[in-house]
């Protein structure tokens, strides 16, 4: 990601879009969704579940104390502490949004008509964007693109399947994905410039031959 008037140019375009598909497609997507079969959609709620924060923030920890203290390699150690990182502050700034914003959810649409925003409200119904396991995914699968160097389109077609999953099980709209998909990104890139900078993680090498993972694929 550039920094500058690229990341403004990246705001707006986002932003944009989000507008787009709040005025022309997230209302009819969601209806849509909504006719889905039961059997395709116990599909995708078994998808769904790769958006959930805690199994990789778990994960993170454990592999950062192992990597750390027992198999005494730091630079890994320090590559989970990143993706740790990203995944917990991204989160944060998404619930931020969330509690500024009070979108209703599909389900409000669908059962009541209701389309809108209520700022604090406080309430799952009224949590809908940004949208959690957007977010989660994007900032998980872009860190490890960031400190892997390697299956960028692995990671960016287990992101889409993620977010499509949301959409198919009518949890959120459309524009919620985009925006959640756009912060978790955007945080992890300040994270990895922050590690980059400190030295504490360099582009690709968490799949680099010098740290031994390379039988780890």
């Amino acid at each position: 990601m550039k920094s500058g008037p690229s990341a403004l140019l990246l705001f707006f375009v986002t932003t944009a879009l989000c507008l787009v598909c709040y005025e022309f497609l997230d209302r009819p997507a969601a209806l849509f969704f909504a006719t889905v079969n039961n059997s395709t959609k116990s599909v995708f709620g078994f998808i769904t579940l790769l958006g959930l924060s805690w199994p990789y923030l778990a994960a993170a920890s454990a592999a950062f104390v192992y990597f750390r203290f027992i198999n005494k390699n730091e630079a890994v150690a320090n590559v989970c502490l990143f993706l740790f990182t990203a995944v917990i502050l991204s989160g944060l700034a998404n619930d931020l949004i969330k509690v500024l914003a009070g979108r209703s959810r599909p389900c409000l649409l669908i059962s009541s008509g209701i389309y809108k925003f209520e700022p604090f409200a406080h309430h799952y119904d009224y949590a809908s964007f940004p949208s959690g396991h957007a977010n989660t995914i994007a900032a998980l699968c872009y860190g490890l693109s960031v400190a892997t160097g390697r299956f960028k389109y692995l990671w960016l077609i287990l992101a889409l399947a993620v977010m499509a999953s949301r959409v198919v099980l009518t949890a959120h709209f459309i524009s919620d994905l985009i925006f959640g998909a756009y912060l978790g990104v955007v945080v992890t890139e300040l994270v990895a410039v922050g590690f980059e900078r400190s030295g504490k993680l360099r582009c690709g090498e968490a799949g680099s031959k010098e740290q031994g993972l390379e039988n780890r694929e």
